[in-house]
C-alpha cells in the first residue's frame, strides 16, 4: 500500500539514531519508548564510571541538575526549583497524596474509568481517613471537564486527570479542568506519562499545580526514573510524609545530621528521597536535550500526522477505530476495538485477534489494553511504519 507522505515535521535523519525503530516496526510508545544511540552512550559512560569507581560526584551532579532544568523547560515551568526527581509516576502521585493536610469530609475528583490504576489506588487509600472519592463518568471515551467541574465544591482538595488516557488514547481538556480546580482552590494534578515528550504541555496555560511522569515512555529514557513538577505557590503548603537528606535544608555535608529542628528544602527537592538512579539520569539528560533540540511542538505535529494516517487506513478496513470527535483531543495513540471487550492479552473480536497475531509474527510492536489494540507514534516513526502495519492488517 502507498500513502501520501507530506513533509515530516521531524528530520528523517533522527530515525537512524534509534536502532530499535529501524530494526522493527515499533508502535508501542504507550507501554515504553526506546532510547537513542546518544542516550545509550551516556548510560554506558555512567556504568563504566561505576565499574571503574572513577566517576566523582562532581561529574554526576551536573547531569542531575541538567535534568531538572531541561524538564522545567519542557513544561514551560518557572524553573528547575519546581522539579523533583522521583522514581516513577506512582511515586510522584503518592508524594502529593501524602503531603496534603487531609481532613474528614474532604474530597478528590477524578474519572476512574479512564485512569491508570496507579492514579486511582492512592486516592482510594484516603477513604480510610474519611476522604470522599468522587468518580466522574466518562463521555464517549473522554474525561468530561464540565462534569468534573460540577463535582467540585469547597471541600475538594485535589482534582486529577491523565493528559492522555492510555485507552482509548484521547487527550484531555486540561485547561478547562485546571480553571475549575483553581476556582475552588483545589490542587490540580496531571498524570502526564502518556504525553510528556510527545505533546506540548504548558503548565501555566492549563493551570496545573502538579505533573507526575516517568522517563520510560515519551521522554525516551529508562524505567525507574521520573519527574514531579510542583507549582511554586504550593510548595510550602505540602508537607512530605517521607524525609531524607536531600529533602531538608542542610549547611554541611549531606551525610551529617544537623539536629531535630530541620526545615524542608524550599524547592521541589523536598520530595527527593535517598540516592539517585544515576544511569537513568544520564540517559534522561541526553534524551531531554534531544527532545528540546527537535522541539516538542515538532514532535507533536509529526506523531499526530502519522496517527491520523493509521486511523484513516484502519477505518478503511471497516475496523472500529477510536477517534475523538474534536480533532484537538486526538493524540499520538491509536486504539482499535471496543473498550472492555477483552483484556491485556486478547480482544473480544476474533478478527482483531487474527490481526494481532499477524502483526506480532511480522515484528510489529504494539500492545493490547482493555481489549483494544493500541498503537503509538514518536519522533522515530515514519510513514513506512504505517504502510507496513496496514498491509499486514489487510492480509490478515
Amino acid at each position: 500500500m502507498t500513502l501520501d507522505q507530506p513533509t515530516p515535521p521531524v528530520d528523517p535523519e533522527w530515525r537512524t539514531r534509534f536502532p530499535a525503530a529501524t530494526e522493527q516496526v515499533y508502535l508501542n510508545i504507550g507501554s515504553r519508548g526506546v532510547i537513542s544511540n546518544a542516550a545509550k552512550a551516556a548510560a554506558d559512560r555512567m556504568i563504566e564510571g561505576h565499574w571503574r569507581a572513577d566517576m566523582s560526584k562532581g561529574e554526576r551532579l551536573p547531569l542531575r541538575d541538567g535534568c531538572r532544568e531541561k524538564f522545567a523547560r519542557l513544561l514551560h515551568a518557572a524553573g528547575p526549583h519546581e522539579v523533583a526527581i522521583v522514581k516513577n509516576v506512582s511515586e510522584g502521585i503518592n508524594h502529593i497524596a501524602t503531603s496534603l493536610d487531609w481532613q474528614p469530609g474532604d474530597n478528590v475528583v477524578l474519572t476512574t474509568e479512564l485512569e491508570h490504576g496507579n492514579n486511582i489506588y492512592a486516592w482510594m487509600a484516603l477513604r480510610a481517613r474519611g476522604v470522599e472519592v468522587r468518580e466522574i463518568a466518562p463521555v464517549n471515551g473522554h474525561i468530561d471537564p464540565d462534569a468534573m467541574a460540577a463535582a467540585m465544591d469547597a471541600r475538594t482538595r485535589l482534582v486529577t486527570a491523565a493528559s492522555v488516557s492510555f485507552t482509548p488514547g484521547f487527550r484531555t481538556d486540561l485547561a478547562a479542568i485546571g480553571a475549575a480546580a483553581r476556582r475552588h482552590g483545589a490542587f490540580f494534578l496531571i498524570d502526564a506519562v502518556q504525553s510528556c515528550g510527545l505533546l506540548d504541555l504548558d503548565v501555566d496555560a492549563v493551570m496545573a499545580d502538579g505533573v507526575a511522569t516517568s522517563t520510560s515512555k515519551g521522554l525516551l529514557g529508562l524505567m525507574g526514573l521520573g519527574f514531579l513538577y510542583v507549582r511554586s505557590e504550593w510548595l510550602d503548603r505540602l508537607h512530605p510524609a517521607f524525609v531524607a537528606r536531600h529533602s531538608v535544608q542542610t549547611e554541611g555535608h549531606e551525610s551529617e545530621y544537623e539536629g531535630a529542628d530541620f526545615a524542608y528544602a524550599p524547592d521541589a527537592t523536598r520530595f527527593e528521597i535517598g540516592n539517585y538512579n544515576w544511569t537513568g539520569i544520564a540517559v534522561a539528560d541526553t534524551a531531554l536535550g534531544e527532545l528540546l533540540e527537535i522541539g516538542v511542538v515538532n514532535v507533536e505535529r509529526h506523531a499526530l500526522m502519522l496517527a491520523d494516517m493509521l486511523r484513516k487506513g484502519l477505518a478503511e478496513l471497516d475496523l472500529v477505530v477510536s477517534t475523538a470527535e474534536v480533532p484537538q483531543l486526538r493524540s499520538h495513540l491509536v486504539t482499535v476495538g471496543e473498550m472492555g471487550r477483552g483484556d491485556t492479552y486478547v480482544t473480544g473480536d476474533a478478527r482483531l485477534n487474527r490481526i494481532a497475531r499477524a502483526l506480532e509474527a511480522e515484528d510489529v510492536r504494539f500492545s493490547i489494553r482493555r481489549g483494544m489494540l493500541r498503537f503509538g507514534f514518536h519522533l522515530y516513526n515514519d510513514a513506512t511504519d504505517v504502510t507496513r502495519t496496514l498491509d499486514i492488517a489487510r492480509d490478515a
